[in-house]
C-alpha cells in the first residue's frame, strides 16, 4: 500500500529509549506523521545517547504531556480521537491505571490501532536484551558483544504489528520484546542492597573493576535459577543462562 493510501491520522508515540522510537522512525519513513509524547522528565535516551535520541527522533514532532495530571490526559484523548495509531511501552497496568488502556482509548477512537510493548507477553516481569538471549540459550552465540539484537527486531515487528491493525480497522495488539531501562538497574541495586554499585552500571566488567568483582560476588551466593526466583518476586530482569 503506498504512503497516500494510508488512513489519514498521526502515530502518537508514547515510547522512549530505543525499540518503540525506532518503530516510529519506521512509520515516519512510511509517510505517517508521527508525534513523540514525552513525560516531563522526557526520554532518558536523549541524556545517554544524544546522537541516537537524534537519529531515532529526527522529523518527529514532539509534546511533553504529564499523564499523571487531568490536563495531560485529557489532551492525549484529543490526539487520540483524531490519530490512527498509538505505540506505548509502558510497564503493565500502568495505563490502565491512568484510564488510558486499550479499552478507554479504543472507546474515544474505534479506529484506532493501539500497539503495546511488553517485555514478556505472559508476564509483568521487565526484560532487556540480555535476559532474553540468556533464557533462549543464545547468550555468547552471537559474534558480537553489544548488540541489542531484541530491540532491533522487535522495532519492527512493532511497526508490522501497526500496519497489519490499520488493514484490520484497528484494535489492540501487543508485541513482546526488551526495555532498555536506568531504573532497573537502581531498583536491582536497592533489592540486593548494593547501594555502592549505583553508579557503576557502565563500568567494565573486569576483574580490575572492584565493583564488579563485588558483583560477583553478590550472585555467587546462589545457583542461578534461585537467583532468577528472586528477580522474578522484586520484578528485575534478571534469567538465569540456558
Amino acid at each position: 500500500m503506498a504512503p497516500s493510501a494510508w488512513p489519514p491520522g498521526k502515530v502518537l508515540d508514547l515510547t522512549r529509549l530505543l525499540p518503540g522510537p525506532l518503530a516510529g522512525k519506521l512509520l515516519l519513513e512510511m509517510g505517517f506523521p508521527v508525534l513523540k509524547v514525552e513525560p516531563p522528565g522526557g526520554d532518558p535516551l536523549k541524556a545517554l545517547a544524544p546522537e541516537a535520541y537524534r537519529f531515532l527522533n529526527e522529523g518527529k514532532e514532539v509534546l511533553v504531556l504529564d499523564l499523571k495530571a487531568e490536563e495531560g490526559r485529557a489532551r492525549l484523548l484529543g490526539l487520540v480521537a483524531e490519530a490512527a495509531i498509538l505505540l506505548e511501552s509502558s510497564r503493565p497496568g500502568a495505563m490502565e491505571r491512568l484510564g488510558l488502556g486499550p479499552e478507554a482509548l479504543l472507546a474515544e477512537n474505534p479506529r484506532l490501532v493501539y500497539v503495546r510493548l511488553r517485555g514478556y507477553r505472559d508476564a509483568p516481569d521487565p526484560g532487556h536484551d540480555l535476559t532474553y538471549l540468556a533464557e533462549a540459550g543464545l547468550l555468547g552465540r552471537f559474534p558480537w558483544r553489544a548488540f541489542q539484537f531484541a530491540d532491533l527486531a522487535g522495532a519492527y515487528a512493532l511497526a508490522l504489528a501497526a500496519l497489519k491493525g490499520l488493514l484490520l480497522g484497528g484494535g489492540f495488539y501487543e508485541v513482546a520484546l526488551a526495555a532498555l531501562e536506568p531504573h532497573l538497574w537502581a531498583r536491582f541495586c536497592q533489592k540486593a542492597g548494593l547501594p555502592e554499585l549505583l553508579e557503576a552500571a557502565f563500568s567494565p566488567a573486569s576483574p580490575e573493576n572492584p565493583l564488579y568483582g563485588a558483583l560477583c560476588a553478590f550472585f555467587a551466593q546462589r545457583p542461578a535459577r534461585a537467583w532468577e526466583a528472586w528477580a522474578r518476586e522484586e520484578g528485575l530482569p534478571l534469567r538465569a543462562v540456558r
